[in-house]
């Protein structure tokens, strides 16, 4: 006897007895095409699918944690959007991401986000614009940020008085916007100015704000308003830093220091195709990259903080660490392993707290997943956060505990059991980036600083969630700031 998964994602008991070869060899044919299997359910947890927009307005991640409670693949109905058909297994993630890639491809709500930039562009495209950009997130450049991520925390930091009430949201999304600017965009942001841009830089997730993403894409919500207006204000602070790098472009490329320095200076070289490097794909790359470049950090940070607040023998034994420094943080001592702790907090914060709680894709032909299909044209949704707390992997997995990640827990994890960057060859192209970002802030922060988290708990103990196209910590959530 052994077991198996189910048409359902639950356990049954199978009998090997060798007497069913002849229907097996059926069911395997049959299972070849996946036209001949059934729609996977909308699972009983959810009610009635006519309230399903509801749920998912009110909390999408509760709505996902609630479907994968009856089975790894089911659907919901959306009022706009129709069945949307949710994965909840890493064998689901493992094929969307790597073995089956090219058979699934991005919505349509990236293209109207974000135009032509990285995060939305498919094939040939892709791998040129991926090539391009490539060089400022090599290991090598990355680490050659290491200071400027130091200084410009620090910055912060020094602005910070004991016993002073943070909106931790709030402020590491300032400071973490601090780093992109200055390491990648070539510009210093004024530490308590510039507020058009940050405010801009929030509003982009304002498309994608579950309340909004539940209806078409002509209805002019509030949100989408919101988004509009701050996708113009980058734009305009995309043409200014344009404008700039195109006055003085680097002779060689592979000089560049900052990301319009560098594609302006590709552009006129002729080392790219200049028809791939246009004013607005540049425009489209600059919002792209503030996007994704500085959101990852900001909710990895607001998290891992919470959780030293709340965790104070794990916070014991991160001070330990970083107070055997011998000065500021560096890439040498990530390297060397002198930050392990660290390490293990952010990887431990990355595995509860997904940053992107779930990868949206588009089925570009009828799909099979473990017995169900969903059809050719149809959403669906990679569910990383209900992945990643799967205790089928994990041991009490909603418990945070940074010392899980052993080496040997490492090599016998499931590849896509842990994966908050995706995986694959589209995996975050910025993941160097952020994760040296979230290990050299913390430890900043650590040496001078405790921070008590001083509001109440959500569910499973973990601090009040706002999922939006992200997993940030709801607005609001106030941290005491006491110096060490």
């Amino acid at each position: 006897m052994s077991s198996e998964t189910g048409p359902t994602g639950g356990r049954v008991d199978t009998v090997d007895d060798g007497a069913t070869d002849v229907a097996e060899e059926t069911a395997d044919a049959t299972a070849a095409d996946p036209t001949t299997q059934p729609l996977p359910p909308y699972p009983s947890t959810l009610d009635h699918r006519l309230v399903h927009s509801l749920h998912y307005m009110r909390d999408p991640v509760r709505l996902l944690e609630r479907g994968a409670s009856e089975s790894d693949v089911f659907r919901v109905h959306l009022a706009g959007v129709g069945d949307w058909y949710q994965l909840c297994h890493p064998d689901h993630s493992k094929r969307v991401f790597l073995t089956e890639r090219d058979r699934f491809r991005k919505s349509d709500d990236f293209g109207i986000a974000f135009g032509d930039g990285l995060l939305t562009v498919e094939g040939e495209q892709w791998r040129d614009q991926r090539g391009t950009l490539q060089p400022l997130f090599v290991r090598e450049s990355v680490q050659g940020y290491a200071d400027t991520m130091v200084e410009q925390v620090q910055r912060r930091v020094d602005g910070w008085q004991d016993g002073q009430r943070l909106d931790l949201q709030s402020e590491m999304t300032d400071m973490t916007l601090d780093v992109l600017f200055a390491a990648i965009l070539g510009r210093e942001l004024e530490l308590n100015g510039d507020e058009q841009v940050r405010r801009a830089a929030e509003r982009l997730h304002d498309w994608f704000v579950p309340t909004s993403y539940a209806l078409p894409d002509w209805v002019p919500t509030p949100a989408r308003r919101r988004f509009a207006e701050g996708k113009e204000t980058l734009q305009r602070e995309a043409d200014r830093l344009l404008a700039e790098a195109a006055e003085d472009p680097p002779s060689d490329p592979t000089e560049a220091d900052d990301l319009m320095s560098l594609l302006v200076g590709l552009r006129e070289s002729g080392l790219v195709d200049s028809g791939m490097l246009t004013d607005d794909d540049l425009r489209d790359q600059m919002v792209t990259i503030i996007f994704a470049g500085h959101d990852t950090t900001t909710t990895s940070l607001t998290f891992a903080l919470w959780a030293l607040a709340e965790h104070p023998e794990v916070r014991e034994r991160f001070q330990a660490e970083v107070d055997d420094l011998d000065g500021p943080p560096t890439a040498a001592d990530v390297e060397a392993g002198r930050l392990s702790v660290t390490d293990r907090v952010v990887t431990e914060t990355l595995r509860l707290f997904p940053p992107v709680y779930a990868l949206p894709r588009v089925a570009d032909d009828d799909v099979a997943f473990d017995g169900y299909r969903v059809p050719e044209g149809e959403r669906l949704n990679v569910a990383l956060h209900v992945i990643q707390r799967d205790d089928r992997y994990f041991d009490r997995p909603h418990t945070f505990d940074p010392s899980r990640w052993t080496p040997e827990f490492r090599q016998q994890l499931h590849d896509f059991a842990y994966a908050p960057f995706g995986g694959g060859p589209r995996i975050c192209i910025g993941r160097q980036f952020a994760l040296l970002e979230a290990k050299l802030a913390l430890a900043t922060i650590g040496r001078e600083y405790d921070l008590y988290y001083l509001g109440e708990e959500g569910r499973h103990g973990g601090p009040p969630l706002s999922p939006e196209m992200t997993l940030r910590m709801e607005p609001g959530q106030e941290f005491l700031v006491t110096e060490r």
